[in-house]
């Protein structure tokens, strides 16, 4: 994870090789997810909104949500000062690309991270560009998104939405299918006292294969693959 921050604008690159699950939350200051590759989970109350490149997603301060990214994938992370003008709705943005290109100039800078310099001047950029946009609700705006998000670890596709899914999240549907079931089963965890009827009710044939997928997805120790700066 590469992160910066530059006075009231603060942005982080998160990228991991394994199934990141997020923690419901309040953050005191806005937030903008940019997703560069593969994608993630958001959640908003009871409902998950699947995001895949490309995606833009706006939330404003003291949102309660949380943020669960799949493993691979690579997102722009930017939090802003309350001081800061910013749009009061929270929603997808579209049409936004000098907002997408301005995030993925920041998530690949090597040069000196100097607010007087253009790398704080891209930060104003993306502020500006931000500004302007309209969030709209957090519906799914496509066809092969609303499938997804009305059963995220169960859905089905045909062979033309299977190819488009690739090409949306840098993945087959079968490694997200998982991933998604896996949170589900942790989500559910501490309320449940049957473990094998857990596992098997979000698609697992026993909590051997639960538990091999846990390692796969989710890793171990640390998170000594992300970058610090």
């Amino acid at each position: 994870m590469t992160t910066s921050a530059q006075y009231s604008i603060d942005h982080q690159l998160l990228e991991l090789p394994h199934l990141s699950q997020g923690k419901r939350q309040r953050q005191f200051k806005a937030l903008l997810l940019i997703v560069h590759q593969g994608g993630g989970l958001l959640q908003l109350g009871r409902h998950y909104y699947p995001l895949a490149g490309n995606d833009i997603v706006f939330l404003p301060a003291d949102t309660l949500f949380a943020w669960h990214r799949f493993a691979h994938s690579r997102v722009s992370q930017l939090t802003f000062s309350p001081r800061l003008a910013l749009p009061t709705q929270a929603g997808r943005i579209t049409s936004a690309p000098l907002l997408l290109a301005g995030a993925a100039r920041l998530a690949d800078w090597q040069g000196s991270q100097d607010w007087q310099g253009a790398y704080g001047r891209l930060c104003r950029v993306v502020h500006d560009e931000l500004q302007c946009s309209q969030p709209r609700h957090m519906t799914n705006p496509t066809p092969l998104l609303k499938t997804i998000s009305d059963n995220i670890a169960d859905f089905s596709l045909t062979s033309a939405q299977e190819t488009e899914f690739k090409r949306t999240f840098s993945a087959d549907s079968h490694t997200i299918k998982q991933q998604c079931a896996l949170l589900l089963v942790l989500r559910d965890l501490a309320k449940s006292p049957q473990l094998e009827q857990l596992v098997q009710r979000h698609g697992f044939a026993s909590v051997a294969q639960f538990e091999q997928a846990c390692s796969h997805w989710l890793g171990t120790g640390d998170d000594t693959d992300a970058k610090n700066k």
